[in-house]
């Protein structure tokens, strides 16, 4: 992923320079110190110690930081607030990135990355300026704040993109389930007829399955075709406990409307599900 710079534009056209002078007072020691190393870097082109020493040092301020930021929407729309990409997110993008800290995770780095790759070229241009650009307190900010800051300009653009691949990723194995896989699944493709109220049953399961989300939808055509909560997971990169909820999900539609009469489930089908769900306690409780 290549992004352009994202941040507004500079206010000053020109080279690096570590002049204070009109600022009319002297900066802090470690930011006066975060100058000196930028010269040092620019002067080096970007290459050698100095340089992957800032480098590792900028990864490791903002990765715990973006990742913490995710789990409070708060601090994530002000750390986006300033970024020409409008950030807006949905109850459920806000729930998965809460929970899940692989997600979390793989959306910091990415951002990282997509920061860090127009970051030299700023530094270059005199886009770190202490002196004369301060924050809202008033107070120099150090490098890492910085570029921390930078994160907050490219993170929008970065996850919707990431938001696409998933919502790609689940759409992928979302199709909607055809006429006859449900009865199939429950073994009831043999020489005899399907019995008709188990043929309305597997009808209306089938409705109800195909306008899930396609994330729940995904979940349950991965189940009918006998893959494991794990095994789903991985394919859908999601967490096993996503899957459980997917699962449950249905579930409780499917009680709600067997209790209101909507839903009638004969009792064949019935004992294959009792027994389906003894075995499963019984391998839980083995494991």
């Amino acid at each position: 992923m290549r992004f352009n710079d994202t941040g507004g534009p500079d206010t000053h056209a020109r080279g690096y320079t570590n002049d204070t002078e009109d600022d009319g007072q002297d900066l802090p020691e470690d930011v006066q110190n975060d100058v000196d190393r930028v010269a040092d870097a620019v002067a080096a082109g970007f290459r050698g110690p100095v340089w992957h020493q800032m480098a590792e040092e900028l990864y490791a301020y903002s990765f715990g930081r973006l990742c913490a930021a995710m789990r409070r929407t708060d601090k994530l729309m002000r750390l986006t607030a300033k970024s020409r990409t409008p950030l807006a997110m949905t109850d459920e993008d806000r729930a998965t990135l809460y929970r899940s800290a692989p997600d979390r995770e793989h959306l910091a780095i990415l951002t990282l990355n997509v920061a860090m790759e127009t970051f030299p070229q700023r530094l270059k241009m005199g886009g770190y300026d202490p002196a004369h650009n301060r924050g809202k307190d008033g107070k120099a900010s150090n490098l890492t704040s910085y570029f921390y800051g930078r994160c907050g300009l490219v993170f929008p653009r970065v996850f919707y993109i990431w938001r696409a691949e998933r919502t790609d990723r689940f759409l992928l194995h979302a199709v909607r389930m055809g006429d006859g896989v449900l009865a199939h699944a429950l073994g009831q493709t043999g020489p005899e007829p399907v019995p008709e109220d188990v043929g309305d049953l597997c009808d209306a399961l089938t409705d109800m399955i195909n306008r899930l989300k396609p994330r729940d939808r995904a979940v349950w055509n991965l189940t009918v075709d006998g893959l494991s909560q794990g095994e789903i997971a991985d394919v859908l990169g999601i967490k096993v406990g996503d899957v459980e909820n997917a699962r449950y999900r249905l579930r409780s539609q499917v009680r709600t409307r067997r209790r209101s009469g909507e839903l009638y489930v004969p009792p064949g089908v019935e004992a294959e599900w009792a027994r389906a769900r003894a075995m499963a306690k019984a391998r839980k409780k083995a494991a």
